[in-house]
């Protein structure tokens, strides 16, 4: 899933910076400036290096933020559970199989959020019940025309955005290095690297 962040600072077809000034005056506008956030981790290096930098961009525009990091065993299911009462967290997201819905359809649906479970994957919570009737219409019309659906997934991912439940940091790209010893080298979008199907001299 690829996004635009709808507010930059100079708007265009490409992302050119963050536009702060404007990120202050929304935290003043609300009332929340000086609001205590706590940003959930997993306890592992990288988390809490990301961690870390969301709490200084936090702090930056008004917020006192804090990183609390726990075990990588529970720190999925801790942040899905509304019981926890989690204002954000740091987690991230695999495709089971290369299609718009397994992310926005599995995240943002009003179907995928069960308040205080621990198997509630949209952890944002997010239901809009139009953008929901779309997801719909696009799973559908995916069975009969892949091209018309996938015109359908780009608009919601437009909308997802715009309401931003959640914040898109990156997406990584995945590099297979392979020995010129190295035959029948295949790769499949969902399964990767089709190992299987090579051979080695």
């Amino acid at each position: 899933m690829k996004t635009i962040a709808p507010s930059p600072k100079n708007p265009g077809a490409k992302w050119s910076a963050p536009d702060l000034d404007k990120a202050k005056q929304l935290v003043e506008d609300s009332g929340t400036k000086g609001q205590k956030v706590t940003i959930i981790v997993e306890d592992t290096a990288i988390s809490r290096s990301i961690g870390v930098y969301l709490q200084s961009v936090l702090t930056s525009i008004g917020y006192v933020a804090d990183v609390k990091p726990i075990s990588s065993n529970i720190q999925f299911t801790y942040i899905q559970n509304t019981n926890n009462k989690v204002q954000m967290s740091v987690t991230q997201w695999y495709k089971d199989y290369p299609a718009a819905s397994d992310f926005l359809n599995i995240l943002f649906s009003c179907a995928s959020f069960r308040e205080g479970s621990d198997a509630s994957i949209n952890i944002a919570g997010f239901c809009d019940k139009e953008i929901d009737a779309k997801m719909q219409k696009a799973l559908d019309l995916g069975v009969t025309d892949q091209k018309a659906a996938d015109k359908m997934w780009a608009e919601i991912d437009r909308q997802v955005t715009d309401k931003a439940p959640a914040v898109g940091l990156f997406t990584p790209k995945r590099l297979d290095f392979v020995s010129k010893r190295l035959g029948n080298f295949k790769f499949n979008r969902q399964f990767n690297w089709m190992i299987t199907q090579s051979w080695v001299q």
